[in-house]
């Protein structure tokens, strides 16, 4: 007798788990369009945050910008009050360099478009190390290109 009641136990436990398993195919379906909802709102929660993320970047970097634009003027009046030509030869071509820099910087920062949280990251993290590097390198512009400048009197 016990084993029998052993036996019909079991059974049922069984049934009872693969019945519960078992879904309709309507509730399948119902499933994963849920599922499919709420990874599109998930995605664009996402993409929103990197918009805005994106906007305070911009405009943070817009005034470094603009202070790079203030120290490459500086840099080139100085360099125009060189006296020395092969001096201020080799002066305004590293200028020209940083210039250049400053542009393509200026124009990736404007034209970058969302594609993605990981992508994103990794052009903020690229982009700020070219900026410190920019402006280390402006910062140290007289005093790291090992030409020293002699005024015009």
């Amino acid at each position: 007798m016990k084993h029998s009641i052993s036996i019909l136990a079991a059974f049922v436990l069984t049934a009872g788990i693969i019945f519960s398993g078992c879904d309709s195919p309507s509730n399948k379906m119902q499933n994963a369009e849920t599922s499919v909802i709420e990874a599109n709102r998930d995605l664009e929660m996402a993409k929103s945050e990197v918009e805005a993320e994106l906007g305070i970047y911009r405009a943070e970097n817009a005034d470094r910008i603009k202070d790079y634009n203030r120290k490459i003027g500086e840099i080139r009046t100085k360099i125009n009050s060189e006296a020395d030509i092969e001096v201020k030869n080799r002066l305004e071509n590293k200028l020209a360099d940083y210039e250049s820099i400053h542009r393509e910087l200026k124009r990736e920062i404007d034209n970058y478009k969302i594609s993605g949280r990981e992508s994103w990251d990794n052009f903020k993290d690229s982009f700020s190390s070219r900026m410190n590097d920019l402006g280390d390198s402006l910062d140290d512009f007289f005093t790291t290109s090992g030409i020293t400048a002699t005024p015009r009197n």
